[in-house]
C-alpha cells in the first residue's frame, strides 16, 4: 500500500508541474494533492467505500466542469483567431491585388506618357520647321513684291522715256530739236534698254536715233524713228503685262502654299494640345496610383503583421489548450488509481 500510495505521488508532483507549466484560473481551490491526503486517511479510518467514491467523484466533476468550461473557452478563442486570421488574410489579399493593378496601371501610364512626351517633342519640331516655312515664304513673297514694285518703275520709266522719245521725233521731224536733246534722249533710252534687260528691242530704235542727224531726209528719218519707238512702246507695254501676269501668279502660288502650310500649322497646334493634356492627365493618373500602391503596400504589410501577430497568439491558445487538457487526463488518471487502491483495501479489510 505504501508503494503506491509513493508512486501515486510521483505522478501527482509531476502534474502539478505540469499545471504550474501552464497556469489555469479555473479550479484554483482543487488540489490532487489534498485528495490523495483525505483518501488516505479515509482508508486508514476504515471509511467506507462509496465515501471515498464520493469524494473521487465530486473531484472528476469538477475537472470535467472545468474542462468543459475550458472547451467553451477555447471554442470561442479559436472562433475568434479563425475569423481574425480570415478578415487579416482577406485584407492581405486585397491590398495584394490592389497593388497588381495599380502597378499595372503606373507600368502602363509611364510607358504611354514616355510615348506621348515622345511625340509631342516631335510635334512641336515639326511645328516649329513649319513656323519658319512660313516665315521664309512670308519673306520671300516680301521680297518678290519689292522686285515686283522695283520692275514696275523701270517699265513706267521706260514707257516715258519712250513717250519722251516720240515728242522728241516730232519735233526733228519738223526741225526743232538739237543735238544735245537727241544725245539726252539717246542715254535716256540706253539706261531703259538696261534696266529693263531688253536691249534686242531698244537696238533698232537707238541706232535710228543715233544717225537721224546725218540723214538728208530728216522728215522721213523721224517718221521711220517715231515708228520704230511705237512698236518698242508696244513691246516694253507687252513686256510689262507678262511681268505682271507672272507676279500675279506667283501671288497666287504664294498664298496656296502659304494657305497649305497655315492649315498644318493649325493641325499641328491643335495636335499639340491634345498631347499636352493627355501627358498632363497620364501624369495624373500616375499620381494617383502611386499614392495607391503606396496605400496598398502600407495596408498589406500591416495585416500581414497583425496576421502574424493573431497567427502567434492562436498558436499558444493551442498549446496552451492541449497542455492543460493533458494534465485533467492525467489527475483523472491518478483518480482511478486511488479508485483502484481503494477498492481493493476494501476488498483486504472484508
Amino acid at each position: 500500500m505504501k508503494v503506491a500510495i509513493t508512486l501515486l505521488v510521483v505522478l501527482a508532483l509531476a502534474n502539478a508541474g505540469m499545471v504550474q507549466k501552464f497556469p489555469l484560473t479555473y479550479g484554483g481551490k482543487r488540489s490532487i494533492m489534498n485528495i490523495m491526503v483525505e483518501v488516505e486517511n479515509k482508508i486508514k479510518a476504515h471509511s467506507p467505500l462509496d465515501t471515498i467514491k464520493g469524494v473521487l467523484d465530486n473531484f472528476k466533476s469538477a475537472v470535467a466542469q472545468e474542462q468543459g468550461t475550458h472547451d467553451e473557452v477555447y471554442g470561442a478563442q479559436k472562433a475568434e483567431c479563425d475569423s481574425e486570421i480570415a478578415y487579416r488574410r482577406a485584407e492581405v489579399e486585397d491590398a495584394t491585388g490592389t497593388l497588381k493593378i495599380a502597378n499595372g496601371i503606373l507600368k502602363t501610364s509611364n510607358i504611354l506618357l514616355k510615348k506621348t512626351q515622345a511625340t509631342l517633342g516631335e510635334t512641336e519640331n515639326i511645328l516649329n520647321t513649319v513656323s519658319q516655312h512660313i516665315g521664309l515664304i512670308n519673306d520671300a513673297r516680301k521680297e518678290d513684291t519689292q522686285s515686283y514694285n522695283r520692275g514696275a518703275v523701270t517699265f513706267n520709266d521706260a514707257i516715258n522715256a519712250i513717250d519722251d522719245s516720240l515728242d522728241l521725233a516730232a519735233a526733228l521731224a519738223k526741225g526743232g530739236a538739237s543735238l544735245i536733246q537727241v544725245a539726252e534722249m539717246t542715254t535716256k533710252l540706253m539706261k531703259s534698254s538696261v534696266a529693263t534687260k531688253m536691249n534686242k528691242a531698244f537696238m533698232a530704235p537707238l541706232a535710228a536715233l543715233s544717225q537721224i542727224t546725218q540723214e538728208e531726209d530728216s522728215v522721213g528719218a523721224a517718221e521711220r524713228l517715231a515708228q520704230l519707238l511705237q512698236t518698242l512702246r508696244t513691246n516694253v507695254e507687252e513686256a510689262w503685262a507678262s511681268y505682271t501676269a507672272e507676279n500675279t501668279n506667283a501671288l497666287g502660288l504664294f498664298a496656296q502654299q502659304k494657305d497649305l502650310y497655315l492649315a498644318s500649322q493649325a493641325r499641328l497646334d491643335a495636335s499639340k494640345g491634345r498631347l499636352a493634356n493627355k501627358a498632363e492627365n497620364l501624369q495624373g493618373v500616375i499620381s494617383v496610383q502611386t499614392a495607391v500602391a503606396q496605400a496598398a503596400t502600407n495596408k498589406k504589410q500591416r495585416n500581414q503583421t497583425l496576421w502574424d501577430d493573431a497567427a502567434d497568439l492562436c498558436h499558444s491558445f493551442d498549446v496552451e489548450y492541449e497542455a492543460v487538457t493533458t494534465g485533467r487526463r492525467q489527475e483523472l488518471v491518478l483518480v482511478q488509481e486511488l479508485e483502484r487502491l481503494a477498492e481493493r483495501r476494501a476488498a483486504e479489510q472484508q
